[in-house]
């Protein structure tokens, strides 16, 4: 007889291979149109919050606030693979424990404690640092100032999972989009270039309120959660940089069809869903989508992992 457990992993398995059924319907004719012929990515922005254990991820905090339900991003440190805090993000990351109750300094809370803390540390006190050297945190400087705080923690992150034969599924980037409109610019420029940081493991940049990444030339598929199709959840596709010349979308409530993208020009902003719980894009170039996720916060206790929707 199967347990309630092995049931749950089973109808995932089974729902994942129906959206891998769906997603074939749609490539061949996007593909043609577009040009593009690679793999295809999936995105599925729920897994973070479900848990399971086959899912290895990595947590970054950088150096902005942390607007989250202690609830749901305390789970997210405590499963995930490796935890990095970023400079000021440390500070942070300790203010944020404190608010909870949680004395991380001064009290036995090892699994809240940073496996790496990187940066030019110009944000974060030398007795800070100290302790939690002494409490397992590897320290690494990071003083060149040609590349981001972020930009290197992504690097040494890389270096340190190759070291320790890890293998990860994605890195997400803890960084609200408020503040100085040159640090955000700087964080969308790192996505960009993360791939040279570190190979082989998607980036998403999540705040509070939206996940942001960065899609590569080829076919990609993102879940989306049925919660945020009722909820209308914004969601948009910008072509930082650089033109978009060819980008055809389905499941969107303004679809593109060959269209091109840039700046001074069409981009697409302010979108949401049509009652699809699949987005497929096709793009010929690097382009950002970015997604509302309130409603995925508010709502996460009902998440149905058998049927893959709030």
């Amino acid at each position: 007889m199967f347990d309630f457990k092995s049931i749950l992993n089973l109808t995932f398995i089974v729902n994942r291979v129906q959206q891998l059924l769906l997603l074939k319907k749609h490539k061949s004719k996007l593909i043609m149109q577009c040009g593009s012929n690679v793999n295809t990515t999936m995105w599925d922005p729920v897994q973070i919050f479900t848990h399971h254990s086959h899912y290895k991820y990595a947590v970054v905090i950088l150096n902005s606030p942390l607007y989250w339900k202690d609830d749901i991003l305390l789970q997210i440190w405590k499963n995930a693979q490796i935890n990095v805090t970023v400079d000021g993000g440390t500070y942070k990351w300790l203010c944020y424990l404190k608010e909870q109750g949680i004395d991380l300094l001064n009290e036995n809370h090892n699994e809240y404690v940073p496996n790496l803390i990187t940066g030019d540390m110009d944000s974060c006190s030398p007795i800070i640092l100290e302790k939690l050297k002494n409490m397992g945190s590897i320290i690494i400087e990071t003083p060149d100032q040609d590349h981001t705080d972020y930009a290197k923690a992504l690097f040494q992150l890389g270096q340190y999972v190759k070291m320790k034969n890890i293998k990860l599924n994605r890195i997400y980037v803890f960084t609200d989009f408020s503040g100085r409109f040159d640090h955000i610019m700087g964080n969308i420029n790192t996505l960009y270039k993360s791939d040279t940081l570190i190979e082989h493991v998607q980036v998403i940049q999540i705040a509070s309120d939206s996940m942001t990444w960065i899609l590569r030339p080829g076919f990609h598929s993102i879940i989306i959660p049925k919660i945020l199709i009722q909820s209308n959840s914004w969601c948009g596709l910008l072509p930082v940089g650089a033109p978009v010349n060819c980008i055809i979308t389905t499941g969107l409530k303004w679809n593109l069809n060959n269209a091109t993208l840039q700046f001074g020009d069409l981009v697409s902003t302010s979108n949401t869903y049509d009652n699809c719980s699949e987005v497929t894009i096709n793009t010929d170039s690097p382009v950002i989508w970015t997604m509302g996720i309130e409603p995925l916060q508010k709502n996460t206790h009902d998440y149905d992992i058998s049927s893959n929707t709030f």
